[in-house]
């Protein structure tokens, strides 16, 4: 019984993977205006006010007051064949195709300027998530079940027009994370169960430059600081191995961990009257994301003890991750084929910053490609639509995941062998009304 709950949390209740966002665990879906051209120029081509959430600075480039609003529509399909390990002996073979979820992720942005040079705004809209679900009966139950993350920031903005080619940005922003998660933990009674639910509230800061040297021209930077949430919830267990608690047991745990900073370089360049050009570049310091380390925080509990004696006091569940820094690289174009509509493409390629030998199930990230479409019309009235398609292919990753004693050293209670292949379509659109 130590064995079967040495990992007994698996994990994390924060920092998962939306299979069809970014790489890692991170979200693009903040602004349908850059979708369609697979974000590039997201930092210095200010088409509404949802350049905020890429570059704050983007704001005192518009004219006008006006509100965003919009979403994405995420519609994976991951693909898994593998077998779990049990004690290294066989336990099941399975085959998921349907352990991602469509998920909704709405954005909102308001932007004013004050003269000609000062601008506020305020965003809300998600940098970070997942909604993951596997079958209760596939080969990684034990590993992972279950989860539903949300990550949401409110970002009040100010921007700076130095002159007719610097301008400058901050926001500051709050950001809110819930989460649940669950899994199984015993093999000799399958229905035996652990569902994890925490949230937290943290504080951090973007701030952003953009240098047009000359008017068909524009030149961004903008730099996203790191968010370190202290997630506090309960961990309820559920079967047999709690049937002295009535069958079900809750203790209270937390986690500590840091969302990675960004470093964010952005190009657009007006050609001619019709055509435009973007570029973009993102790095993410995801080596910060080295372990997860989930403890009780009441010393021992219902859940944790006395089924197991830990090795290291306080410490449920210790999972190597070592995580690598990775970079994003899009191009992008628009053609503006009237006064009314403008036609958008796109393509992108994101770097994962997982390492083959750490990969998990909650996480099966790979090296993604996008390829995006969009279009832009001009409804009259100072009202504007943006709509946006793309298509993610990832590359095909295999997977060879165990578990970990409390001291970080390698459990081998629990394995999985395998191999994921996942792809999404992610539709966006958004209005904006210039007041």
């Amino acid at each position: 019984m130590k064995k079967i709950n040495q990992s007994l949390f698996a994990l994390s209740t924060l920092t998962l993977a939306m299979q069809a966002g970014a790489a890692g665990f991170a979200l693009n879906e903040s602004s349908a205006a850059a979708a369609g051209t697979a974000y590039a120029g997201r930092g210095s081509n200010a088409e509404d006010a949802s350049i905020m959430a890429a570059n704050p600075a983007g704001i005192v480039l518009l004219k006008e007051r006006q509100v965003t609003l919009g979403g994405g529509v995420v519609v994976p399909k991951g693909d898994f064949k593998g077998t779990g390990y049990v004690g290294g002996n066989p336990y099941s073979s399975s085959t998921n195709d349907e352990f991602l979820n469509t998920s909704l992720i709405p954005f909102g942005y308001f932007s004013m300027p004050v003269d000609d040079q000062l601008s506020f705004g305020f965003g809300v809209y998600a940098p970070f998530g997942s909604s993951t679900d596997y079958d209760d009966d596939w080969a990684g139950r034990f590993l992972a079940d279950e989860t539903q993350v949300t990550i949401v920031n409110f970002q009040p903005t100010v921007a700076y027009k130095f002159s007719d080619q610097l301008s400058l940005g901050l926001g500051v922003f709050a950001t809110y994370g819930e989460g649940e998660l669950s899994r199984f933990v015993n093999p000799q009674a399958p229905n035996d169960n652990v569902v994890i639910k925490g949230d937290d509230w943290a504080y951090g800061w973007n701030i952003g430059a953009i240098w047009q040297p000359q008017e068909s021209t524009s030149l961004g930077i903008s730099y996203r600081s790191s968010i370190k949430l202290k997630l506090k919830g309960d961990a309820t267990g559920t079967g047999s191995i709690w049937t002295s608690f009535g069958g079900s047991a809750t203790e209270k745990a937390k986690l500590d961990i840091t969302l990675p900073e960004t470093l964010d370089f952005s190009l657009t360049h007006q050609i001619d009257d019709r055509w435009k050009v973007m570029a973009g570049a993102t790095w993410t310091r995801w080596s910060q994301f080295d372990k997860l380390v989930v403890s009780s925080d009441e010393g021992s509990g219902p859940v944790s003890y006395p089924q197991r004696a830990s090795p290291v006091p306080g410490v449920i569940t210790y999972v190597q991750e070592n995580w690598k820094d990775s970079w994003a690289f899009a191009l992008g174009g628009s053609y503006k084929y009237s006064d009314q509509l403008t036609l958008k493409a796109g393509y992108a390629l994101d770097q994962t910053p997982v390492q083959d030998a750490y990969r998990t199930a909650r996480i099966p990230d790979g090296d993604r490609n996008w390829v995006t479409v969009g279009a832009k019309y001009e409804l009259g009235n100072d009202w504007t639509v943006d709509a946006a398609y793309g298509y993610m292919f990832a590359s095909k990753v295999t997977i060879n995941e165990g578990n970990y004693n409390d001291d970080g050293t390698p459990g081998n209670t629990f394995n999985l062998k395998g191999e994921y292949n996942n792809t999404a379509h992610v539709f966006s659109a958004s209005v904006t009304k210039r007041l």
